[in-house]
This record gives structure tokens, sequence and C-alpha cells, in this order.
């Protein structure tokens, strides 16, 4: 992976051999068709559409897709979430 990515995907947690073959399947390992990291997430349709009148957020919901790769880091997200890591820690007291 290394070698084809440039870095290991898998290290990052949540991101398995699977989502990393896939990450780089969908998106090719040429990273300058996104300007910025914001792009790359508007193109994923992972980034919240805010609707803001007056100062105060009316609402604010991703855009449904089918994009493939879109609802493989839905799912790694919510894994994530559920692990006793860094980024899975609860807030809960």
């Amino acid at each position: 992976m290394y070698q084809l990515a440039g870095t290991d995907l898998t290290q990052i947690h949540g991101i398995g051999p699977f989502l990393a073959l896939r990450l780089v399947g969908e998106c090719g390992t040429d990273r300058t068709r996104w300007k910025t990291a914001k792009h790359f997430t508007s193109w994923l349709t992972l980034s919240p559409g805010c609707k803001i009148s007056g100062g105060k957020v009316l609402s604010a919901h991703t855009r449904k897709t089918s994009n493939r790769l879109t609802i493989a880091l839905r799912l790694a997200a919510v894994t994530v979430g559920r692990t006793n890591t860094a980024l899975g820690a609860s807030t809960d007291d």
C-alpha cells in the first residue's frame, strides 16, 4: 500500500486493507484533483450543506449519494466511534 499511495493508509484507525484499496481505486493516487480537503469532502458528499439565515443555522444535512466510497467511509467512522481508541473516546462522564 505504501508503494501504491505514497503512505500506508492502513495505519489510520478504522481503515483496513479493503477500505484502503477502495479509496485508491475510487480516487486514484493523484490528489491534485482537489485543491483542499474541503473540496475532497464535498466531492464525497460528506460535508453538510448548511442553510443559514440571519446568522441562525436552519439545517445542516449531507446530500444523499450512491458513492460506494462515501458509504464505506461512513461505516468506518461508525466502527471507529465504537472503539476504545482516541478517535472513539466517549465525551460522556
